[in-house]
């Protein structure tokens, strides 16, 4: 079973890959797709997400394979620039670990480098996140205090609702015990590590323990933005992407 995608350009064109977080699916990027209409686009439902809720959630090794074919197959060249945030984030990074070969540029934004502290209460917090994501009210709710539009809150929520509560308590076990693999270590693909100034300080690390494994990796925490701030934040989110992939220097941070 292959992976759901929003497919927008020219088939001919540079791909960028989308990569979104948990609980989220290919809506959350309804504002930066459209400014990359200059490039081939691909919004992709991770396993267990969207049009993938009927793809089970491996691991982030699979779901990292599973987008490397996606590369080979729906791009002209076999490559693509990758967009990962959140747990799309540390999907990229696997990416980058198992299939380089796929990846011309890199941002990732809201990623942890080392596993969380005080795990064993883990549990508790995601037995009750996950009763919350079945109440609807809760949940649109939190639509609106995202500041999303009423037409992209209907997509939130109902992602959401539709999500398996064992799938988000796999992910987020596996995400919570994540590590820098030593593999990174040969990996000079570019790539743009990010955090916003209002993340936990475990993502805010993250911008420097990662470019001091990763050859090709370069740091920046963007002031006061928090952890979506590709929605929070748009134009400034777009034009850090933009930027990047094509080739200048991010700005000082």
């Amino acid at each position: 079973m292959s992976l759901g995608v929003e497919a927008t350009g020219s088939p001919g064109a540079p791909a960028i890959v989308f990569l979104h977080g948990v609980a989220a699916s290919s809506w959350m990027w309804w504002r930066q797709v459209p400014a990359f209409a200059d490039h081939l686009c691909l919004a992709v439902d991770l396993p267990g997400h969207g049009r993938s809720r009927d793809v089970p959630w491996v691991s982030l090794a699979d779901a990292a394979g599973q987008v490397a074919a996606l590369v080979r197959a729906r791009t002209a060249t076999g490559r693509a620039h990758v967009v990962g945030l959140s747990l799309g984030g540390h999907v990229a990074l696997t990416l980058l670990e198992h299939h380089p070969d796929v990846v011309d540029r890199a941002v990732v934004s809201g990623v942890t480098a080392e596993p969380w502290p005080h795990r064993w209460l883990l549990g508790p917090q995601v037995w009750l996140t996950t009763r919350q994501l079945r109440n609807r009210r809760l949940v649109e709710a939190q639509a609106r205090s995202l500041g999303l539009p009423p037409e992209v809150q209907g997509a939130f929520t109902d992602t959401v609702l539709a999500m398996d509560p064992r799938t988000y308590r796999r992910i987020t076990t596996e995400v919570a015990g994540y590590g820098l693999p030593r593999s990174l270590r040969t990996v000079r693909t570019p790539t743009l590590v990010l955090a916003g100034g209002r993340e936990s300080a475990a993502i805010r690390r993250a911008v420097q323990l990662i470019p001091a494994v990763v050859p090709g990796a370069t740091g920046r925490v963007v002031p006061g933005v928090g952890h979506g701030w590709n929605v929070e934040a748009p134009e400034l989110f777009t034009a850090t992407v933009r930027a990047w992939i094509e080739g200048f220097p991010p700005a000082p941070g």
